[in-house]
């Protein structure tokens, strides 16, 4: 697996991507996430809150996709040859591009 990181997460990981051969039978994407707070540990308070959920203002994709509109989530497992890429997260307010946007008040019926 490889994953790609963009913008701030480039800065933080210092690098442009990180491969993972295996996880120890456990190929999820959380823990792929897990694994990559043990190489480096300041991204964690980006990636996840107190309970160990994934923020919500962080995009992550796993092959172009977003996860959290998966059936498993952060839990999806992932193949060796799948491409993870993260991005910053979101600071100025929320945003999923993947979800129909509110018509505007000219365009209701």
């Amino acid at each position: 697996m490889q994953i790609r990181f963009y913008a701030n997460m480039r800065t933080i990981v210092r690098q442009e991507s990180f491969e993972v051969a295996e996880l120890n039978g456990d190929n999820t994407l959380r823990s792929l996430l897990n694994a990559l707070i043990k190489h480096f540990p300041d991204i964690r308070r980006y990636l996840f809150d107190s309970k160990n959920d994934l923020l919500p203002d962080v995009p992550i994709f796993v092959n172009g996709r977003n996860p959290r509109l998966e059936k498993l989530g952060v839990d999806m497992p992932l193949g060796s040859d799948d491409i993870i890429s993260m991005f910053s997260p979101i600071s100025s307010g929320k945003m999923n591009v993947e979800v129909m946007r509110e018509p505007a008040p000219n365009e209701r019926e």
